[in-house]
């Protein structure tokens, strides 16, 4: 059976008596929550993944990660409360200290909306800078780190100062063979100054 899929942007940013809440989920069943809770009547689930470009020993290859681990939101009568709790992948739906379920407040899911339009958010691949540190994962430097001190995108290159048997040593590495050890979406979502739910 395949599962309702996630209703789009603009639907989902009509928002105005909706009651959005926050689930956690079991850990690293966001994708099966995502697809079981739907089957219930009145149930909508916004699910937001990050997709990115992952170097790898093997090439480029295109990744997608929850935006928020063991989190998702969804909207639905408080009548079925129960039900969406027991729904495969589910934890519990996140409650205030007095018992209420917590409800997440239409301007925020708005701002979740228009970032991560149908569920999804694009990182592109970020621009080498000189001065910036790499880690190679391929070729014949693999596993050495260092710094760019010269750009050639016409080549496809960066210059790379490497530290190897005590001495500076410059190369000129493809950029399908270099990564950036911070260059995570965790950390590149922090420069968009986001904000997760909160633990509950």
């Amino acid at each position: 059976m395949t599962a309702p899929a996630q209703p789009p942007a603009r639907v989902l940013a009509e928002i105005p008596a909706s009651r959005w809440y926050c689930i956690r989920t079991q850990p690293a069943r966001e994708r099966l929550a995502a697809r079981c809770l739907p089957f219930l009547d009145g149930v909508e689930v916004f699910h937001p993944v990050v997709s990115y470009t992952q170097r790898t020993r093997s090439g480029l290859r295109m990744k997608r990660v929850s935006l928020f681990p063991n989190y998702l939101f969804s909207r639905f009568p408080p009548a079925i409360s129960k039900q969406v709790a027991y729904t495969l992948g589910v934890a519990r739906i996140l409650r205030r200290g007095n018992g209420e379920y917590a409800e997440v407040p239409a301007e925020v899911m708005r701002e979740l909306i228009q970032l991560a339009p149908n569920a999804i958010l694009r990182l592109d691949d970020p621009d080498f800078q000189i001065g910036q540190h790499i880690k190679i994962i391929r070729g014949a430097f693999d596993g050495m780190e260092g710094s760019i001190t010269r750009l050639a995108p016409a080549k496809r290159r960066v210059a790379v100062l490497l530290s190897f048997l005590g001495q500076e040593l410059p190369v000129e590495i493809p950029i399908d063979q270099i990564d950036i050890p911070e260059n995570n979406p965790r950390h590149r979502l922090i420069h968009k100054q986001m904000a997760g739910p909160g633990q509950g």
